[in-house]
């Protein structure tokens, strides 16, 4: 069977994973500087071996087949081994250097360019990180993306993943507004101003854990906002009461900014785990952020499972 797969090269593979990421020849030429019938032979040649249809042609772009997904899946997973070869025989000897890509959420972001990049650039002065943020999931399988923080359930059994510990939401609000009214249970918020985590509508389901109790109320106010940074600000203006997660809250706590409510409540317990693709810490600089990740993130997580 192996010596069947050495009619396949690279190139044809790499021309098929492109198309399927640009949805077109056209774009996908333009992208590797091939021609267009070029491309289009990469991936007639894979069709030709693997006797299937992978693309359906019509007009100027193309969709791929049931099975030219799957197949690009495991075209994304080779590009990618080949990418990590290639890091590894450049590193050799080089040292801890070179650029990690980090992705995660925007607001866990800022837990990780806080605790993270500078312990980095202390200890590996030649290893630079990029962080992109956004509340979706990359695809990991992507060789642009080096390591991911991906919050709440998680698992895919294509990836390393590690759980660094967890973290809680918090019922905060401004000491203005806090004393307007004394909660002294979670059903008390039904009436009150809530600033929600929505992108659709001012309303909101929020559920509270205690030692020995735990309540749903239905929540809603005057604003929603998909940013829990965003949030965070406004619950400081004093604009109403706001569930944000306890790894943004210490500064507004400490400086009496905002102050917590209900403090025997807080949401479950969300984990956090750190995901790499196998064989990723051959490369030395990976090899290096995670080592880092996994000493340093932990300690700034309530829940700490490293």
């Amino acid at each position: 069977m192996v010596h069947d797969f050495r009619t396949i090269g690279l190139p044809a593979m790499l021309s098929f994973h492109t198309v399927a990421r640009l949805g077109g020849i056209s774009a996908a030429a333009d992208h590797l500087s091939l021609a267009k019938s070029g491309v289009s032979r990469h991936v007639s040649q894979l069709e030709t071996h693997f006797g299937i249809q992978l693309l359906e042609r019509g007009g100027r772009s193309v969709k791929l087949t049931p099975i030219g997904i799957r197949l690009d899946h495991r075209i994304r997973s080779i590009l990618a081994e080949v990418d990590l070869l290639d890091d590894i025989a450049r590193e050799e000897g080089a040292g801890i250097s070179g650029q990690v890509t980090i992705t995660t959420t925007p607001d866990f972001g800022r837990l990780v360019a806080s605790t993270l990049f500078p312990a980095a650039c202390k200890r590996h002065p030649d290893l630079s990180l990029v962080m992109r943020t956004a509340y979706a999931f990359e695809d990991m399988q992507d060789p642009s993306t080096d390591i991911a923080f991906r919050i709440g359930l998680f698992k895919d059994d294509r990836l390393v993943v590690r759980e660094l510990g967890a973290f809680r939401f918090f019922l905060v609000a401004s000491p203005e507004l806090a004393r307007t009214r004394m909660l002294t249970r979670p059903e008390d918020l039904a009436d009150l101003p809530c600033l929600t985590f929505r992108a659709d509508r001012p309303r909101s389901t929020w559920t509270f854990h205690a030692p020995d109790d735990q309540a749903t109320v239905e929540v809603a106010g005057p604003i929603a906002v998909q940013s829990f940074d965003i949030l965070l600000q406004l619950a400081i203006a004093g604009e109403g009461y706001a569930l944000l997660p306890e790894i943004m809250l210490g500064d507004a706590l400490e400086s009496g900014a905002l102050v917590r409510c209900l403090p025997d409540h807080a949401s479950r317990p969300y984990p956090v785990f750190l995901t790499y693709r196998p064989g990723a810490r051959r490369v030395a600089r990976v090899d290096a952020t995670v080592a880092l990740a996994e000493e340093l993130i932990p300690l700034r997580l309530s829940d700490r499972r490293l």
